[in-house]
């Protein structure tokens, strides 16, 4: 073995997220239960494609794998997160960067993209399209650079900067013909959806809207993001990060690191005004997950501090200190950081809830707009047979039909149904089967039979009409 420290790194990522999935059971805390039965049910979510939460590339990535079920589906996102691993060995070879393999470690077992490595989420693949166009930036492949670069816009459409940042840099260098590569995302996600919906205005229609919700709990302070980077990147990634900005400024090398300085302090400033309350401009309430897809990037940057440190320890029992006190570091804090997947105690009480209807009602329509419970069944989650989303109008189309009422899902500001537990319970024709409760909360199964009501209102309309 030519580089048996880089292979060991490889095996530390890889055995842990492997023993990650295997003790997981549920999905990651919030979104990805949705995105995963999206990707399961691929066909049927076709007509979602202007979509603005859909973003195609990461759906149609996890299309095939999420046939055979959500643990394949996670070590397929492990198998992408480890090739992007390489990537970034590779960019850190190719910028002369000594000790690259450290790489592997450095951005590997950052926590926030560490956990979301295994999830079929948005925010790995973002950072593997980020990571490969540069990768073909420093390359000198600017054409192909600047094509990945525009996927981005199918991933996380905020990250689509990136792909302005290089269009402004080759037209600084007059690469007229590559120039408008910069728009095929852009292209492939409107055309889809001109196509599938037989107009151009339902993708923007679909953007103006989602950009007009508001948020749904409180957003942040201004300082959160930036008090929260040992906590997305690790501390001993953020320590050498700014030991490495040290020797870079000290070494005027500040443009050789520009683009990847440049695009880490607009991720960072952009999801600061997006979820700061102050602003309240957006839905976003500064989740730290945002972030994940510039981790790669600072990874490298902490990989050139750890080398230029390393590169000033002479003697081999302080070097040895130092090397095993930032393996120490990383490993023990994304081991405590990050956890396999769990249920939450409500989604324990939608998935109860949802296996007995299926046992119980079998052929009786179900109304229910929460993912987990579509995954309970197994359905997608756009409809079928016996199930559809909740709103006025389905409530119409089926007169006799179980509600399944959860809180969070029912009449949330993405789903907007405008309809309430307490008009529903005051519904005639509405009874409860079961209900739970937890933290002031409760979930209702309901059934609703408005037949024979509509037999009535057709007799009197044919009366009146006789009349």
């Amino acid at each position: 073995m030519k580089k048996p420290l880089l292979i060991f790194f490889f095996v530390i990522v890889a055995f842990v997220e492997s023993v990650w999935i295997l003790k997981s059971e549920g999905f990651y805390y919030i979104d990805e239960c949705a995105h995963y039965m999206y990707s399961r049910y691929i066909i049927d979510s076709i007509p979602l494609t202007p979509h603005t939460w859909h973003r195609p590339l990461p759906r149609w990535l996890f299309a095939l794998p999420a046939q055979f079920g959500h643990e394949v589906s996670m070590f397929f996102a492990m198998v992408v997160f480890l090739w992007l691993l390489f990537i970034t060995y590779r960019i850190a070879e190719i910028k002369g960067i000594k000790h690259a393999e450290w790489i592997v470690l450095l951005t590997g077992l950052q926590p926030i993209l560490f956990d979301l490595s295994y999830a079929v989420m948005a925010e790995m693949p973002t950072a593997f399209v980020l990571t490969l166009s540069y990768y073909y930036h420093i390359k000198g492949k600017h054409g192909w650079s600047l094509t990945i670069a525009s996927l981005l816009f199918l991933c996380r459409s905020e990250m689509y900067f990136f792909a302005i940042l290089l269009f402004f840099i080759y037209l600084h260098k007059r690469e007229w013909k590559i120039l408008p590569l910069v728009a095929l995302g852009p292209i492939i996600w409107i055309g889809a959806s001109t196509i599938i919906k037989g107009n151009i205005q339902a993708f923007f229609k679909s953007w103006i809207h989602f950009s007009s919700l508001g948020k749904f709990i409180p957003g942040v302070s201004v300082t959160h993001y930036f008090a929260n980077l040992q906590t997305i990147f690790g501390y001993a990634q953020l320590g050498l990060f700014i030991a490495a900005v040290f020797f870079i400024l000290r070494a005027k090398r500040s443009k050789e690191f520009g683009l990847l300085f440049a695009t880490i302090a607009t991720t960072l400033i952009f999801h600061t005004i997006t979820g700061a309350e102050i602003f309240h401009i957006s839905a976003s309430i500064g989740e730290l997950r945002y972030i994940a897809a510039i981790g790669p990037l600072f990874g490298i940057v902490s990989t050139f501090g750890f080398s230029e440190i390393s590169e000033r320890i002479k003697l081999p029992w302080p070097s040895l200190i130092f090397y095993l006190t930032i393996l120490s570091l990383v490993v023990f804090q994304c081991s405590i950081q990050t956890h396999p997947r769990r249920w939450a105690i409500y989604e324990r009480i939608l998935l109860r809830m949802a296996y007995s209807i299926r046992s119980e009602h079998p052929k009786t329509m179900l109304l229910n707009n929460n993912c987990v419970v579509a995954y309970a069944l197994d359905v997608p989650p756009t409809g079928t047979a016996y199930f559809s989303p909740l709103n006025k109008h389905t409530l119409q189309k089926y007169p006799e039909c179980l509600i399944f009422w959860d809180p969070f899902a029912s009449n949330s500001i993405f789903s907007q149904t405008e309809l309430s537990k307490e008009k529903l319970l005051q519904d005639s024709t509405i009874q409860v089967l079961d209900r739970d409760n937890y933290w002031k909360a409760e979930y209702l199964l309901l059934y609703r039979n408005s037949k024979g009501m509509q037999h009535q209102n057709n007799d009197d309309n044919s009366s009146n009409f006789q009349n």
